[in-house]
């Protein structure tokens, strides 16, 4: 039937103008376009701005947090993203390490479709370590963004060479982190200047079980990170700068003393999902065994 038959008929003329009203929005969204899509991908650290640039740029970000004892953030690399049908904008901040023994910092902010701020965060992201690119691939395994920093280490510094954060339902969770070998690395939470990334902000056994049992494997990578870190120092070792346990040594024993817990990792050590087995294996471990790393 030809386009001039379907139009002469009424019914055909409303589904036509139905079709057209609904792929309307739709195009407007994808053609949408904000102040912040000028910076999308852009190596906004090694090739700064010029100056009327920048302060436009810094009308948009706002106050950014200070990284760990370390100046302001800098603007490092803007992604724009589009998963179930939202845009976002993910800007990655970043202050390296600047003197030896140092760290390094890193922080997020989130914008929506329409370069509205809808969360931020910051964290250290190593001692004697600093980053050297960074990232974003989608994960199949997670089914979610994984944002990946890609470190360097300086005199003495660990042994990391990658890590992981997962961005996805307007949240930021870190899931993973691993040598130059490809091999999982555990956190350090007793030294405050050796922790890296983010904890989840969870406080009961309740809500550490929910993360576990989560069929967001992120969700779980996160909570695994945490509980397969080094928490409390071997009462044998003493010395003058080397706190006795943690800032969360109280929330960790909590934890690990739960049956509940300790029953959820014994399973996910068994998970088909490496990353999850890997992680569950490292919290199944003693508090020697995670001095050994």
């Amino acid at each position: 039937m030809s386009l001039d038959r379907r139009l002469a008929n009424p019914n055909s003329i409303v589904l036509f103008a139905l079709a057209v009203s609904a792929i309307g929005p739709l195009m407007a969204l994808q053609a949408q376009t904000t102040e912040l899509d000028r910076f999308v991908g852009k190596d906004l650290w090694r090739h700064r701005l010029s100056k009327k640039d920048q302060v436009h740029l810094d009308k948009i970000l706002g106050t950014v947090s200070k990284g760990y004892r370390l100046g302001e953030l800098g603007a490092w690399r803007l992604w724009k993203t589009s998963r179930n049908g939202q845009t976002r904008y993910v800007f990655l901040l970043g202050a390296p390490e600047v003197t030896v023994p140092g760290g390094s910092s890193a922080g997020l902010q989130l914008f929506d479709a329409t370069a509205n701020r809808i969360n931020s965060w910051s964290f250290q992201t190593g001692w004697r370590i600093t980053f050297d690119s960074a990232s974003i691939e989608f994960s199949n395994d997670l089914e979610t963004d994984l944002i990946v920093l890609h470190m360097v280490r300086f005199i003495n510094g660990r042994n990391i060479a990658k890590e992981y954060f997962a961005i996805g339902n307007d949240g930021l969770r870190f899931v993973r982190m691993e040598n130059d070998k490809g091999e999982a690395v555990q956190n350090e939470y007793v030294f405050p200047n050796y922790e890296i990334g983010v904890v989840p902000d969870a406080s009961t056994v309740e809500q550490w079980a929910s993360m576990l049992e989560s069929k967001d494997k992120a969700s779980v990578l996160s909570a695994l990170m945490f509980l397969g870190g080094r928490h409390i120092t071997e009462p044998q070792r003493y010395f003058v700068s080397e706190p006795q346990e943690s800032k969360y040594a109280a929330l960790f024993q909590k934890l690990i003393g739960s049956p509940r817990v300790r029953e959820l990792i014994e399973r996910l050590s068994n998970s088909e999902n490496t990353w999850v087995r890997q992680a569950a294996l490292f919290a199944a471990r003693g508090p020697r065994e995670r001095l050994l790393q």
